[in-house]
């Protein structure tokens, strides 16, 4: 192998291979193009040019047909199938220049052909033109990543901006829970007649966090190919995030939501699009005015149809044709609302709503408002996927807690003394760390054990489960979590006792433990 490279004089520049088994005929190609400027490598068999091709990179081969042992044809096959040499362009010499030998060489992967014998001139040229190509499609690859890159930074931009927008609907709603809890607790420390409405407001405006930080927890999740969700919880869901923004823009937001099945897709990829079709509509809106928001199923299908209305400055009949198109905005100055943006949540939301066999298309007309209508197919459970139902009464059950003896591990000290009260203080032991629950277990037995998943530092949960499954595989654990079950390792949630996700229900809790005792 000889690799010489020709100083100030590139023509143009390039690194090429020439493989042939005519050691004569390969020192001239190669004196020729040196003297160029080319960089040039030389081979004398398919498989010294494999080798060279995969480690030199060069970025073009002149490939000879007969080569004794791996011909050119397999070198083409074998370099087009790797990523790695796939860009090189190779043309192939030959003096077999039948039809069906060009075809066979194109099917090969070759890019051009060059026949025997060739005249100085035209080798030159058609190599100038094959690295021009070369050249050309780096450069459009290299602007295609660009442009990958570019717009998955506008996607996240585009959704931080919504989480800016939907956090402030969210500081507002908790500002709002927080009042009825601290306004009842200080007038009950003043007087106990008012401790009756502490304690209902307390569970009703905790139930409303719930479904708060619910929402937010969905709009992060992505969806698996055989999710489902219920269109109603998601869709309050997200009413509750853009509430405030609706409010404080004068648009009153009015629902029309009809009993359907469960919809074919995550709750977590249908609320992006809601979300996304209720910014847009707020933002459609420069005045008061209102948005219309209804699910009802129909069609010949049985689809679930969700459609979102407003009263917008509406969208010209010339744009509705890209009004998915990524990039295309409806915003700002080249649309009609109040707010500039990036073309990409209508984009986002098509694209979901397709990855999920359905369809979503738009009507406007200036001065006429906007509306979305989105038809998603309904979830067909598998046979035996549908999960039975707790039975008993909690309320009869409460009773029995005490004759238990259960383990609660929890970092925060509200909580282990809520449970032990709830579930009798004679039989309950309670922990702070995972260490200190490993240590109490060595020396008592438990029928159960409640441990929090996310304690302050991160791994001590789930360490402590493993480790605790480890001393007795039978323990009965029960994991509690401020997050989803889907942030945790599929190990745990299929070896753990029950899952309960904070705040729950203590009549959640009673059922789990008395149901265990009766089985």
């Amino acid at each position: 192998m000889t690799e010489t490279v020709r100083e100030n004089q590139v023509a143009e520049p390039g690194k090429i291979l020439i493989v042939d088994d005519n050691e004569e005929l390969l020192g001239a190609i190669s004196r020729l193009l040196e003297m160029q400027g080319y960089s040039t490598l030389t081979a004398m068999s398919g498989e010294e040019a494999l080798e060279i091709a995969r480690l030199e990179k060069p970025d073009l081969i002149l490939l000879d047909w007969i080569l004794p042992g791996v011909d050119g044809i397999e070198v083409c096959r074998e370099l087009k199938s790797d990523e790695a040499t796939r860009g090189m362009m190779i043309l192939l010499v030959t003096g077999q220049g039948s039809v069906d030998n060009r075809i066979e060489g194109l099917d090969a992967g070759a890019d051009d052909f060059i026949p025997k014998p060739f005249k100085h001139p035209e080798l030159l040229a058609r190599i100038r033109s094959s690295l021009r190509l070369k050249s050309a499609t780096d450069e459009l690859t290299e602007r295609n990543r660009q442009l990958v890159e570019s717009q998955y930074e506008l996607v996240r931009t585009e959704k931080i901006a919504t989480i800016g927008l939907l956090a402030s609907g969210i500081a507002h709603e908790f500002n709002n829970i927080m009042a009825g809890i601290s306004g009842y607790a200080q007038l009950a420390k003043k007087n106990p007649k008012y401790m009756p409405q502490l304690v209902e407001v307390a569970l009703t405006q905790a139930q409303r966090a719930q479904e708060l930080t619910g929402s937010l927890s969905s709009y992060n999740r992505r969806g698996e190919e055989n999710s489902a969700c219920d269109v109603q919880d998601v869709i309050h869901g997200a009413l509750c995030l853009v509430k405030k923004e609706a409010e404080s823009n004068g648009i009153e937001i009015s629902l029309d939501i009809q009993e359907v099945p469960t919809a074919a897709i995550s709750a977590g990829q249908l609320q992006e699009v809601i979300l996304n079709l209720l910014i847009n509509g707020i933002h459609a809106i420069e005045a008061r005015g209102g948005i219309t928001l209804s699910v009802k199923r129909s069609g010949p299908e049985k689809m679930i149809e969700i459609t979102v209305g407003d009263t917008g400055s509406g969208i010209p009949k010339e744009n509705l044709n890209r009004i998915f198109d990524p990039f295309f905005t409806t915003k700002g100055a080249l649309g009609g609302g109040r707010q500039e943006g990036t073309g990409l949540g209508l984009s986002v939301c098509y694209n979901i709503i397709q990855s999920r066999g359905g369809r979503i298309t738009v009507e406007s007309a200036p001065g006429m408002g906007t509306t979305f209508s989105i038809a998603l197919p309904v979830f067909e459970q598998a046979a035996g996927g549908a999960v039975p139902a707790a039975s008993g009464d909690p309320a009869a059950l409460e009773n029995r807690e005490g004759n238990h003896r259960i383990l609660v591990i929890d970092d925060e000290e509200q909580i282990r003394q809520m449970l032990s009260d709830f579930l009798g203080t004679d039989n309950v032991v309670c922990r702070s760390t995972g260490e200190e629950a490993i240590d109490v277990c060595r020396t008592r037995d438990f029928d159960f054990i409640i441990l929090d998943v996310c304690m302050k530092n991160s791994s001590d949960g789930i360490d402590t489960f493993r480790r605790l499954k480890q001393a007795d595989p039978q323990a009965r654990i029960i994991l509690c979590t401020g997050n989803l079950a889907e942030s945790m390792p599929e190990e745990i949630l299929e070896s753990c006792h029950a899952h309960l996700l904070k705040p729950f229900k203590l009549d959640d809790l009673s059922t789990i433990l008395n149901m265990a005792v009766e089985a």
